[in-house]
């Protein structure tokens, strides 16, 4: 049975390998990508292999969730993510794993319009973001940052019960993953929420 697993068990090991290669390699090769002229940065990333990482994707949404700037480049990172998105490697990433990551850029989009205050295009984000997780691993970090992109959403929308409803979601998505600090986060947040 272990014999079995062996080529598997290689195969995770370059992956792993690959992505901390990328990773090291995205800040810097970020830093150039956004060097250029905005109206070049897109055919950089469809027509350059070293603009099409795991590690570029994570470094433009790392950027895109950044609350120091502007929505609109906010928005343009996270689009930019998922055009990077489209010529990832189907033999290092698999295609479910591709869609969250996929997800997650569309959660950015729809931070970002959020604070915009494009409540429509916040939802329209949501929806393409969701359809896109259905079709991944179903990452449940992935979900519960979802959930409370939702929550806020339906704050604004002025439905807090609704909202105090998804972050409870988000709470027991975040404690499933591990990530005690960030469910309670969720729970501070939706008691806040509920005590006004």
């Amino acid at each position: 049975m272990a014999h079995e697993n062996r080529p598997l068990l290689e195969h995770l090991a370059r992956v792993q390998a690959l992505l901390a290669r990328e990773r090291e390699a995205a800040a810097r090769l970020c830093e150039e990508l956004l060097a250029l002229p905005d109206e070049q940065q897109e055919a950089a990333v469809r027509g350059d292999l070293r603009f099409r990482t795991w590690g570029i994707c994570e470094g433009l949404l790392l950027r895109s969730g950044d609350p120091e700037i502007p929505p609109m480049e906010a928005e343009r990172l996270a689009f930019l993510a998922l055009a990077a998105t489209a010529g990832l490697d189907a033999s290092v990433h698999s295609a479910a794993v591709v869609r969250d990551l996929q997800a997650s850029a569309w959660g950015c989009v729809s931070r970002a319009r959020l604070r915009a205050d494009d409540g429509d295009g916040a939802e329209q984000a949501l929806i393409e973001a969701a359809a896109h997780l259905a079709h991944g691993t179903g990452a449940l970090l992935v979900e519960a940052r979802l959930l409370e992109l939702e929550a806020l959403l339906r704050q604004r929308q002025g439905h807090p019960r609704d909202a105090a409803a998804l972050l409870r979601q988000a709470e027991a998505r975040y404690r499933e993953s591990g990530e005690s600090g960030l469910a309670d986060l969720a729970r501070s947040t939706r008691e806040r929420l509920l005590a006004v």
